[in-house]
């Protein structure tokens, strides 16, 4: 049985809205960073972490990778965005392959430079977004992204202490 080539729906995504379903399976990274970052930090060390997350998400709400561009990675130089980024380096990959399951050629460079820039310009959710509506057909797995992305963030956080944490935002501002 032949099957018939998936249908894409492709369009320019301009600057999406987070489609209520995929933001309910899709983690804010931003969130699940502070949910890690703060224990043992005092209030105002938890404000200030707060704010530097905050201040970085784009219109939508969602976090945009591109934020953390300029996030150096050694030493605590950088205060504890670095972490992020650390945190979020496997994200490309992941995202990518998800969107582009199933697909080869042309079609599958497309879709992966597209969810790509999407994660980076306005987050993990509108890229997810835009790809289900691209590949209606594909079926794809929302939950199983979202326990990936959140399965990756957890190893990549792995050997970082709550103490290294506290020590980069002591150190972040002077």
């Amino acid at each position: 049985m032949l099957e018939s080539p998936e249908e894409l729906h492709l369009f320019e995504p301009g600057t999406l809205t987070v489609a209520p379903h995929v933001a309910e399976e899709i983690p804010d990274v931003g969130q699940y960073f502070l949910d890690w970052a703060v224990q043992g930090l005092n209030a105002a060390q938890v404000r200030e972490v707060e704010a530097a997350i905050n201040g970085r998400r784009c219109q939508n709400g969602w976090f945009p990778l591109e934020s953390l561009d300029n996030i150096g990675s050694r030493g605590f130089w950088r205060g504890p965005l670095t972490y992020l980024a650390r945190m979020t380096a496997d994200d490309g990959s992941i995202v990518q392959e998800w969107a582009s399951s199933r697909l080869d050629g042309e079609r599958r460079r497309r879709i992966e430079a597209t969810a790509n820039h999407l994660l980076f310009q306005q987050g993990h959710a509108a890229a997810a977004t835009w790809v289900m509506a691209v590949r209606p057909q594909a079926y794809l797995n929302l939950p199983e992204l979202g326990d990936r992305l959140a399965a990756t963030w957890e190893l990549n956080l792995g050997s970082i202490r709550p103490k290294d944490v506290a020590k980069a935002v002591r150190r972040w501002n002077r």
